[in-house]
């Protein structure tokens, strides 16, 4: 049976969304994984200290932090869909011209891409309740498996793309823009469903936020443990290559070693948002993901054989549990896509700040103990407090955002 035209229509327009969900997701977190394992190349040609490596993997979280509280007032008065065309363009821009100079260019395109990825980061819950409402676990889970996926290829190819001949780390940073460059072409072809009256999607936002999300114990847990489940990622991203290189691994394999540790994101951050949606309380799942953080750690820390990639595999589920469960949170502790837009940006604005101390702070100690051992110590600490705080956030309530009480289901 031949479609009408306005299910033809209408099915095409679907087709896009889908694609652009799954392009924004693999632009969140690529630009960022792609940097570390090229550190080793270009530290000595740029001159940088350890310090100012570090600033340039925090500098996206302090975008992500400051940035965040305004990007649903943004979408309020254009949209999302057209918000996130101006954020991919904006990240097209960043990733690209980072690599095409010294660390002055450097540090301000890696601005300009903390600020777009924020605009992701912030609005793609909300874009995924209000489209697909009754498909929220598949479709978080998708999401983060897109994100993942690319995260881990970033990683791995980086070095590679980076030793082929005609080609150095400038290229091999740069050549992600393509994946934001796509999202922009898919974002302009869906622009007349974004445009229509009755088919625009928007985070209403009040003139101030609620107080009484600011009171809520849950909230407050969800915001935390978003931040150290994005603490511990960022750092190691950032540093592991150094600790892989310490530990008698060349630049090649830390890049795939890191891209191994990724691979244990992929499959959990599909399973974990479906399991979490059919579960009545996600408490299991939130304390599970900080204890998996924890030995996965303890393992990598003491483990220089390839027996590591076990310890990097466990490290790597616990990660994506933590990040599947703290995007879980901001639909499952509100009741519309505003409040899980405010929920969404209170918890990324804090919590990315709590986050982006990782690489430098880590970086210094590390520098001034003269080895890794009391970095992985913090960062195991902060595993346990991860595993404590998802009690709280996983307990079977929701926040309102009307009154100073939480409000059973």
């Amino acid at each position: 049976m031949r479609l009408s035209k306005k299910a033809f229509t209408k099915r095409y327009y679907l087709f896009l969304l889908l694609l652009a969900i799954l392009l924004i997701a693999a632009t969140l977190r690529s630009p960022i994984t792609s940097v570390g394992p090229l550190i080793p190349l270009f530290r000595g040609e740029l001159e940088a200290s350890n310090g100012m490596i570090g600033l340039v993997n925090t500098m996206p979280l302090l975008a992500f932090g400051l940035f965040s509280p305004f990007v649903p007032r943004i979408s309020s008065k254009l949209g999302m869909e057209i918000t996130l065309l101006i954020a991919m363009v904006v990240l097209s821009i960043g990733v690209f011209i980072r690599a095409n100079s010294g660390i002055e260019l450097l540090l301000f395109g890696t601005l300009l891409t903390g600020m777009a990825i924020a605009v992701g980061n912030i609005l793609m819950p909300g874009l995924i309740k209000s489209t697909f409402p009754y498909r929220m676990g598949l479709m978080t889970g998708v999401y983060s498996v897109s994100m993942n996926a690319f995260g881990a290829l970033a990683s791995g190819i980086s070095v590679p793309i980076a030793s082929i001949s005609g080609f150095d780390w400038r290229q091999a940073m740069q050549i992600w823009s393509f994946l934001s460059l796509a999202a922009v072409i898919v974002l302009l072809l869906r622009l007349p469903a974004a445009r229509s009256a009755d088919k625009k999607v928007f985070v209403n936002v009040k003139s101030q936020p609620s107080k009484a999300i600011f009171k809520s114990k849950i909230a407050w847990a969800v915001t935390f443990f978003m931040g150290l489940q994005s603490f511990i990622p960022y750092s190691l991203f950032t540093w592991l290559p150094d600790i892989f290189i310490a530990k008698g691994f060349d630049e090649s394999e830390a890049g795939w070693l890191i891209a191994i540790y990724q691979v244990g994101l992929i499959p959990t951050t599909f399973i974990a948002p479906i399991l979490a949606g059919r579960m009545k309380s996600q408490q299991l799942l939130g304390c599970s993901a900080g204890l998996l953080f924890f030995f996965g750690l303890l393992g990598v820390a003491f483990t220089s054989s390839h027996l590591i990639i076990v310890f990097l595999i466990l490290t790597g589920v616990g990660a994506g549990t933590a990040f599947s469960m703290a995007m879980m949170f901001f639909v499952l502790r509100t009741n519309s896509a505003m409040e899980s837009a405010q929920l969404s940006g209170m918890a990324q604005s804090v919590g990315y700040i709590v986050a982006s101390t990782g690489p430098l702070f880590l970086g210094t100690i590390a520098d001034k103990t003269g080895g890794w051992a009391v970095p992985f110590i913090i960062l195991m600490a902060a595993s346990l407090i991860i595993a404590f705080l998802g009690i709280i956030a996983g307990k079977d309530e929701k926040i309102s955002f009307e009154t100073e009480e939480v409000a059973a289901k």
